[in-house]
């Protein structure tokens, strides 16, 4: 926690810096600071958000991009941010530009429905506080794990409900279970037949995309446990010789982004392949490992806004153009 006086600090290099277009080393004269000192208050201004950097990305390319995706894979709405040098940053990024989306798209008396993964993390962390009448957050399917951060979904439909002054409905269950009569036990308890009625009303959904390349999930290490300690072997191989590219709130979907007929997907405690192709989804994926999944999932049709990097989406259009050909 930052005292007063280190929190004025930070503001003071911040209106120099950002403001007054004060170079590092005149900062650092004039506050009587060294210059990497100066670095860090910067840095921890832009982590703390006392500054926030909005870059304006439209340009022509830009635009031929967005307009290239729509066109080709008919999804009404495409925001695309900036690839960065680091994989990091420009999940950061493209998380910024799915918080600005996400906050125009809400509205009072509304059923949002959440996934977990880093990119609705960084999004959820990304939103502004804002107070809705009657806002409704409500988890996808289960996130009960020994091998995942138990902090992970339960922070972001916290957070989420947290900044939205909304009721979370949260979802304590295995994100699988094969065996009929304990399902069946488990989906009758009254908190989870409660969240799964309230998933059937969801208004909005705003998910991340997992993406299978050699039958394993490279980028997001949230979606990697899922893969990892979820999935048993056998399965893992059924779903890689069905081809499976990716999954879309813990279901598995092929190239063409129709989901397998495979038990893991009937499976899942939470929403079903039916109720997701209703729904609108903001769908957030930044890295160029899933493009082929994200082309997938687009080719599936059941995409409303798709939030990602320009050098991914490049390779999208690639995997298009080549299918075309």
């Amino acid at each position: 926690m930052l005292n007063k006086e280190e929190y004025q600090l930070i503001i003071d290099a911040s209106v120099l810096y950002y403001l007054e277009g004060k170079t590092q080393s005149q900062i650092a004269k004039e506050l009587y600071l060294s210059r990497p000192k100066v670095s860090r208050l910067l840095k921890k201004a832009r982590d703390l958000q006392i500054v926030n950097i909005t870059i304006n990305y439209q340009n022509g390319e830009f635009e031929k991009l967005q307009s290239e995706v729509r066109r080709s894979f008919n999804v009404p709405h495409v925001v695309i941010s900036k690839t960065l040098s680091n994989r990091e940053n420009t999940l950061d990024e493209v998380c910024k530009a799915a918080a600005k989306e996400l906050s125009m798209a809400l509205r009072d008396d509304m059923t949002l429905g959440i996934s977990w993964g880093k990119h609705v993390r960084t999004t959820a962390k990304h939103m502004k506080p804002k107070s809705f009448s009657n806002m409704r957050i409500v988890e996808l399917f289960g996130a009960i794990s020994y091998d995942i951060d138990v902090n992970d979904m339960l922070s972001i439909g916290r957070s989420l409900s947290s900044k939205l002054k909304g009721k979370l409905y949260p979802l304590p269950s295995p994100i699988y279970i094969n065996d009929p009569i304990a399902r069946e036990a488990i989906i009758n308890t009254p908190v989870i037949k409660d969240t799964l009625s309230m998933i059937e009303n969801c208004d909005l959904i705003v998910t991340g995309i997992g993406s299978i390349q050699d039958g394993e999930s490279k980028l997001d290490n949230t979606l990697q446990t899922l893969w990892d300690n979820y999935v048993e072997s056998n399965i893992k191989e059924k779903i890689v010789q069905q081809g499976g590219t990716g999954f879309l709130l813990a279901h598995f979907f092929d190239k063409n982004g129709n989901f397998l007929d495979m038990d893991i997907n009937r499976n899942v405690v939470g929403i079903k392949t039916q109720t997701i192709k209703e729904k609108k989804i903001i769908a957030i994926a930044s890295g160029r490992k899933k493009a082929k999944a994200i082309y997938s999932v687009l080719k599936g049709g059941f995409i409303h806004t798709l939030v990602s990097d320009e050098e991914t989406l490049k390779d999208v259009m690639e995997l298009y153009n080549e299918e075309r050909k």
